[in-house]
């Protein structure tokens, strides 16, 4: 039965990870950011990647913002971002689970066998900071996958995570 479970399982993320679907989540870790803009706003991006990694980020995200109706500019912009590229990293979890059967079916309740809960997943962080003529405002975003897929389709799938994030602050009237 154990066995049957454990290809159930396997065949599904098989499943998954086939259809093109990738699950991710994201984490901020301030309040939120709030930009009240209004189109034919301008912007410009300033890119530091502190990451090795390779990375199309700052203009994606600048094709993002442009379809908004905001404009790039090189000088004098309503909105000055600054992005810095933290990490993108393969991260495993592992964590010994025990169910409570075993303490009622192992003799010996301190001896239990118990079994590993391991998790393999990506992340990419980085640190936003959006600047207007008023306010600076802050925040540094963490997305992560919900499983272990392809390398670059992970890393395209949490950039475009952090880039609808991103989008998402700007607000118009």
């Amino acid at each position: 039965m154990k066995a049957f479970f454990s290809l159930f399982i396997a065949l599904f993320l098989v499943s998954c990870a086939s259809q093109g679907l990738m699950q991710t989540a994201l984490t901020t870790n301030n309040e939120g950011i709030f930009i009240k803009a209004k189109e034919g706003e301008s912007f410009k991006i300033i890119f530091h990647n502190a990451s090795s990694t390779q990375s199309e980020l700052s203009v994606k995200l600048s094709r993002s913002l442009q379809n908004l109706g905001l404009k790039e500019v090189k000088e004098n912009p309503t909105y000055e971002i600054l992005l810095n590229y933290i990490d993108f990293k393969k991260r495993s979890y592992a964590q010994r689970v025990s169910t409570s059967a075993d303490f009622f079916f192992n003799l010996d309740p301190l001896e239990s066998k118990g079994e590993w809960l391991v998790e393999n997943f990506y992340t990419l962080q980085v640190n936003l900071q959006i600047q207007s003529q008023n306010t600076t405002q802050k925040t540094s975003l963490l997305a992560r996958t919900a499983y272990l897929s392809d390398k670059i389709r992970s890393q395209l799938s949490l950039e475009d995570k952090i880039i609808k994030q991103i989008v998402g602050f700007f607000y118009f009237d």
